[in-house]
């Protein structure tokens, strides 16, 4: 029975091949921090999370009667991720923006994240990956545009 030889190449092609699938999912993660940053920054800078979950209220209800801030603070529980907060308010109103009704108990909640940039906090839907964002602002720190 012939024994088959390991090609050096191959030997050495696996780990390169992981190299470079590393290389491009680190650049693909700066890309989309980079470019979701520049959306959230476009699209408002607020001075403190708060005051941004105060406009994205004022957006989304008619008739607002009161807002009550229930929790804003980092959105990890031992605080390791102090740039990305989530926040959770309270609203009374006579109806939501887009016409869905008020709960039965009389007021709607509302939660939403925000991230800390050098202008101060960007709003950053669920849908756009918030902690991925997060990560990648810890991982390349200086070299995306916070």
């Amino acid at each position: 029975m012939k024994q088959l030889r390991k090609s050096p190449l191959l030997i050495a092609g696996i780990p390169l091949a992981f190299i470079q699938l590393a290389g491009i999912l680190t650049a693909m993660l700066w890309a989309y921090t980079t470019l979701n940053l520049g959306v959230a920054k476009r699209e408002g800078v607020y001075a403190n999370p708060e005051a941004g979950m105060r406009v994205r209220v004022s957006e989304g209800w008619v008739g607002i009667e009161r807002v009550e801030i229930t929790y804003a603070g980092p959105n990890s529980f031992d605080g390791s991720d102090p740039h990305v907060w989530f926040v959770t308010a309270q609203v009374w109103a006579t109806r939501r923006a887009d016409w869905k009704p008020i709960h039965q108990r009389g007021y709607d909640s509302a939660g939403s994240f925000f991230l800390r940039v050098r202008e101060g906090w960007v709003h950053v839907p669920e849908g756009r990956f918030p902690e991925l964002i997060g990560l990648g602002m810890r991982l390349f720190g200086p070299w995306v545009e916070i």
